[in-house]
């Protein structure tokens, strides 16, 4: 019934869509388009899977391809879509990836906050977070390199005060677990533990959603998807997914799988400009993500 009701509804603002799309904006015609395809995905979804950009939620998916494309006897350098690969592989589960509002890579507000989330509530969610100071560093790198458009903003600004940094990823972490308390199976798994001990913590993440594999298979995922295999990976332009780089040898920054190291934004500003962003996550960042 559940199901029922949000696709109706997700078909009824398709059809108006046709009707309202003449007085809407580039970003209400994405935001629009975005909360229909929400309605009918995370209901019908097994697992939803949610995160800020640059959170590690690739690095999530990588390994949980990794286990089927070894299962089905495909390419481990092919990357699934657990969404349109179900047809030629209906195998697959329905797993839904999604930066919900933040999907723009500008940390704009899509979905306002006030619209309802109810379509999330009912499906196991995971949703992978890291210490918002190294999202939005790497935020900083995905819109100097790849996105392109800001390159007369400096790192601390960007960081410390434009659209897609400190406060937005902080923004988004807060409504986010705020909400999760209304899902009725939700999982937070940080980047941080997913580095210290990846085995573990996948495990745990195969084990929440259900899916049967072995030690050894998920193992076999870690493995592959081991940060200096990734990144050897994209340089050599092997990896099948749009979202990596195209033999970016020569600017690692420009890379998807670009450092991955746990607090490196340490490394990018002084003794300072650290302490002025971390007493922000600390007067601002809801304390049970332990940042």
């Amino acid at each position: 019934m559940r199901q029922l009701y949000y696709l109706a509804k997700a078909s009824c603002r398709r059809l108006l869509y046709h009707v309202v799309r003449i007085r809407l904006d580039s970003d209400e015609k994405a935001a629009y388009k975005l909360k229909s395809r929400q309605l009918s995905s995370a209901v019908f979804a097994d697992g939803i899977i949610l995160s800020y950009p640059k959170s590690g939620r690739t690095w999530v998916e990588s390994m949980l391809s990794h286990l089927y494309t070894s299962r089905l006897g495909l390419p481990e350098t092919r990357i699934l879509d657990f969404q349109d690969d179900r047809t030629e592989f209906p195998e697959l589960p329905y797993l839904f990836f999604t930066h919900d509002f933040a999907h723009a890579t500008g940390g704009r507000w899509l979905i306002p906050k006030a619209g309802s989330r109810g379509h999330f509530h009912g499906t196991p969610t995971l949703f992978v977070v890291r210490h918002p100071i190294d999202t939005a560093v790497s935020m900083y790198f995905q819109q100097l390199r790849r996105e392109q458009g800001i390159e007369e903003v400096g790192i601390y600004e960007f960081v410390s005060a434009h659209q897609g940094g400190l406060p937005t990823v902080i923004e988004f972490l807060n409504f986010w677990l705020e909400e999760s308390s209304k899902i009725k199976r939700c999982k937070i798994v940080r980047y941080e533990d997913l580095s210290d001990d990846t085995f573990a913590a996948f495990r745990d993440v195969v084990r929440f959603f259900g899916f049967e594999f072995s030690d050894d298979e998920i193992r076999s995922a870690v493995d592959f998807a081991d940060f200096g295999n990734m990144q050897k990976l994209e340089k050599s332009g092997q990896l099948s997914d749009w979202r990596f780089s195209e033999k970016a040898e020569g600017d690692v920054d420009k890379l998807k799988v670009r450092r991955g190291k746990v607090k490196g934004y340490t490394d990018y500003f002084d003794e300072e400009q650290v302490a002025a962003l971390e007493a922000m996550v600390a007067d601002n960042l809801n304390a049970q993500f332990g940042y």
